[in-house]
């Protein structure tokens, strides 16, 4: 089994977030693969914490659908099926139409405005494994400052954890050519929201996830169909 190294500084108060967030990161890099078993005692010994914190991360990992730890087996990272991918952007259709039609009347102007000029510098920059980064950096931002918008702050919780569960998808299928695509999409949704009209809104966050999950079966299931 493969880790990341350890993060400089892992909080010693805050033992079981660092974990957590050290695990997290190597389970969305592709160090720690899909259906892979995860041992409490390696994972303590790499990231030099007793075995309290693993435990609590990998307690709240599971919680989160990203380790399957059933009675009497071995907690593994999980496998996403066709179907799982397909039941997660369900809900995150009806989760993120319903969030940006709120945003639409609610979101502020500045915020707004700022999202929308980063798209742009976005749009005119030229591609770079930096770009890249920054291009899912922002896809991270613009989906949670649209669900903080929604002004309901249960819908952001659920719409936090189904983006969690997409952020290795989004990684996998992060090329230059699908991150542009999201991006045009993301550009729609902004404006529909400067215009605030609800229904467009909630329209073009629609075809954004739907397109997004095209992508993903395209890139991993293809064979499946």
């Amino acid at each position: 089994m493969e880790l990341r190294p350890r993060p400089r500084g892992l909080s010693r108060t805050f033992l079981a977030e660092g974990a957590y967030e050290a695990i997290l990161d190597s389970i969305l890099s592709g160090a720690l693969p899909s259906g892979a078993t995860v041992s409490e005692v390696a994972l303590a010994k790499h990231l030099q914490v007793s075995r309290t914190p693993v435990h609590q991360a990998l307690t709240r990992l599971a919680k989160e659908g990203l380790i399957d730890h059933r009675s009497g087996l071995k907690p593994r990272i999980a496998r996403f099926s066709r179907e799982d991918v397909i039941e997660i952007y369900e809900m995150r259709m009806l989760l993120e139409t319903s969030a940006t039609q709120r945003a639409a009347k609610r979101m502020d102007s500045r915020l707004l405005a700022d999202l929308t000029r980063e798209a742009e510098a976005l749009a005119a920059a030229g591609d770079s494994a930096e770009w890249a980064k920054q291009a899912l950096d922002f896809d991270a931002r613009f989906h949670d400052a649209v669900a903080a918008a929604s002004g309901n702050r249960r819908l952001r919780q659920e719409i936090s954890k189904y983006r969690l569960l997409v952020r290795a998808f989004c990684r996998v299928t992060g090329n230059s050519g699908n991150l542009r695509e999201a991006l045009r999409e993301h550009q729609a949704v902004l404006q529909a929201l400067a215009e605030r009209q609800p229904s467009a809104a909630g329209q073009a966050m629609a075809r954004h996830v739907q397109r997004r999950v095209d992508a993903v079966l395209g890139s991993l299931y293809a064979e499946a169909k």
